[in-house]
């Protein structure tokens, strides 16, 4: 299955209806399958990840970058053939692509029943039950803005992890992105319903939670309140050891947020605050309401106040209008930020930006990739060095299972959110450990434990 994330499948109803669900895109679109799954257990659904036993295949997709919604189209093409052995075969797609698209989807693949916007998702075991009954078509792309966030707190990939949702939607405008048009206005959680969720989670063996938004660290601010704030009272809860959250705006990085994550010996040090560009006339131009100079003393800042923290950037090349002066800044802004990970993208137009038929994608594809080329060695070399100076550094690591890439051991992250391997046993998973490093790559530190692994999750 194509990026499925909730495998083994999760267990339903025996002998109800079986549901194949793949999950394309970011961790928003795998907390919206656990919210998805929750809801069809509730209905009686049973799950599969075995394509002959479906009776219905349900994507949860992403609209980000091209290649996601090439994949989902590549995925709809297979299930048309499907269905011409398999009539009943119920196919749904939900999601930024399902709200961007909307009807356009069923027009193109006479094979899909229903498509779900951002949402509307809560409603997918009602239409689901329609379209089985009915083979009725169904599009449903204009939720309300206020999402139900009703869960099984049971159902996730992990025991001793979970993503919680503090808010959804965004205010911004970035020229480059079709998240305002695919997940709608900002709209935060009120404090006492994400306590409450914490609560139940922490209750059910959580130790590590990640808080989810488009814009995190906006959450609150039309409530003149700070993430901070929440930081402050999740510190609070026994039994959860650490608090993660993503993914923030430098905009949006007020002193409130700043001292409470200093204060805070739960919060994580990573925090994912993309600069997307180092030239101020790109930054402009992708209507990020910052400068280069204001984004280098936030990361001052942060780095001041909160010894060890680590930042994480999203960086555009060849954005429309990017000169070869542009690029050189952005080269500068990652030799003196000096990120601990960074995700970098080539600039392709999107239907739905702001820049889609507004800015001419004048930056040559061999260009792009020359640029991309030279930032990803750079990137490399500067987590390279970093990795090497943490040999011999001692590391509690929250295991969370066995490496996909060596099976004989394990890995897990520490408070930076590195990634760790280390020879152990399987049962150590959703346990701490500490790990001395002893050798590194750009991407992997490799160490052996030291002591006994200490139990996680009740």
């Amino acid at each position: 299955m194509n990026d499925a994330v909730l495998s083994p499948p999760p267990v339903g109803q025996p002998g109800g209806p079986k549901v194949l669900l793949e999950v394309f895109g970011c961790q928003m679109n795998k907390l919206d399958a656990e919210l998805v799954v929750g809801a069809l257990k509730r209905s009686g659904y049973d799950f599969t990840d075995r394509d002959e036993e479906a009776d219905a295949v349900l994507m949860v997709t992403c609209s980000i970058r091209d290649q996601s919604e090439h994949r989902v189209h590549s995925h709809l093409g297979a299930l048309e053939v499907a269905k011409r052995q398999r009539p009943d075969l119920a196919v749904g797609v939900l999601g930024c692509m399902a709200s961007r698209e909307g009807e356009a989807l069923l027009r193109r693949w006479p094979g899909l029943d229903f498509v779900l916007g951002t949402r509307d998702f809560p409603t997918v075991a009602r239409v689901l039950d329609e379209v089985r009954a009915d083979r009725t078509r169904v599009v449903a792309v204009d939720g309300s803005p206020q999402v139900s966030e009703e869960r099984s707190i049971e159902v996730r990939p992990q025991r001793s992890r979970a993503f919680l949702t503090v808010m959804r939607g965004c205010d911004k405008r970035c020229t480059y992105c079709v998240v305002p048009n695919t997940r709608g206005v900002e709209v935060s959680r009120p404090m006492e319903e994400v306590l409450d969720e914490a609560h139940r989670l922490v209750d059910d063996g959580v130790v590590e939670l990640t808080l989810l938004g488009q814009t995190v660290n906006a959450w609150g601010r039309r409530e003149g309140r700070s993430l901070g704030e929440l930081l402050e009272r999740l510190e609070e809860l026994d039994g959860l050891r650490r608090v993660r959250f993503i993914t923030s705006h430098p905009e949006e990085m007020d002193d409130p947020l700043i001292d409470a994550m200093g204060r805070c010996r739960k919060a994580g040090l990573f925090l994912h605050l993309p600069p997307q560009s180092g030239s101020d006339a790109v930054l402009r131009r992708m209507a990020r309401g910052y400068t280069a100079d204001r984004y280098r003393e936030i990361a001052r800042v942060l780095k001041a106040r909160i010894p060890g923290v680590q930042l994480g950037a999203d960086v555009i090349v060849g954005f429309p209008g990017e000169t070869d002066e542009d690029f050189e800044a952005t080269v500068r802004l990652l030799e003196e930020v000096r990120f601990s990970q960074a995700f970098l993208f080539r600039y392709s137009p999107r239907p739905g930006t702001p820049a889609w038929g507004r800015m001419e994608d004048d930056v040559p594809e061999d260009v792009k990739r020359a640029r991309l080329a030279r930032l990803m060695a750079l990137q490399h070399a500067i987590q390279e060095e970093r990795h090497r100076s943490l040999v011999g550094t001692r590391h509690e690591v929250l295991v969370e299972g066995v490496s996909r890439r060596d099976s004989s051991r394990l890995f897990g992250r520490n408070l930076a959110f590195d990634r760790i391997v280390f020879e152990g046993d399987p049962a150590w998973t959703d346990s701490f450990v500490e790990v001395e490093i002893e050798e590194s790559t750009s991407l992997t530190l490799a160490g052996r434990p030291v002591g006994a692994p200490a139990a996680a999750a009740r």
